[in-house]
């Protein structure tokens, strides 16, 4: 959680990473991070330039913050939250955060 948005924090590591080529085998925008930002209401060429910017975690909340309604927020957490939950799941089991069986 990134200020209170579900996968900001996550989307923002993915593509500074990818941009560094430092990411191995994650893309920058996965399923889950492309849906986050339809939902937020936010271009990926927006956050791409963000990104560009050097855009720290702080500019990224305060962005958001600006461009994003309550609503978007809440329907971008719901998809990443609720519609995605068994995505998570087995990314967690694959990274170890989890116990599986």
């Amino acid at each position: 959680m990134l200020g209170r948005y579900a996968w900001l924090a996550r989307l923002a590591d993915k593509v500074r990473a990818e941009r560094a080529h430092t990411n191995g085998t994650y893309p920058g925008y996965c399923p889950l991070g492309v849906g986050f930002l339809q939902y937020a209401g936010i271009t990926r060429d927006a956050f791409d330039a963000l990104i560009e910017q050097g855009a720290d975690d702080t500019q990224l909340v305060t962005y958001f913050d600006r461009h994003v309604s309550d609503a978007q927020r809440e329907a971008a957490n719901r998809f990443v939250l609720v519609e995605c939950r068994l995505y998570l799941d087995q990314q967690d089991a694959e990274e170890g955060r989890i116990q599986t069986g």
